[in-house]
């Protein structure tokens, strides 16, 4: 339970897309934490990120964590029915564009 989704407003996703790097890690404030509920969610984390005009994000380095952690789901697990159903699987891309 590494991962967690974050929302961002349409306006500022470029600005976060070139700031946030996968892998790295980061001091952050002003910011919102929701329940991660809804018909589909992008990772198993009980909670969600929202970036609010005031957020503020800074790159602190956090020994020990690993650069590299995939999830992948074997065909027999899928056929098996051996996943959550309504975990996404396969996305690339972990930001939201908020309309």
């Amino acid at each position: 339970m590494d991962k967690i989704h974050c929302i961002v407003q349409r306006e500022e996703f470029d600005l976060w897309d070139s700031k946030l790097i996968e892998g790295e890690t980061y001091i952050m404030h002003n910011f919102k934490i929701l329940k991660n509920e809804g018909q589909y969610r992008v990772c198993e984390h009980p909670y969600k990120l929202l970036f609010i005009g005031a957020t503020f994000v800074k790159s602190q380095a956090i020994p020990k964590v690993p650069m590299k952690d995939f999830s992948f789901k074997s065909i027999k697990e899928i056929v098996g029915g051996n996943f959550i159903p309504d975990l996404l699987i396969g996305m690339r891309n972990m930001f939201t564009i908020v309309f």
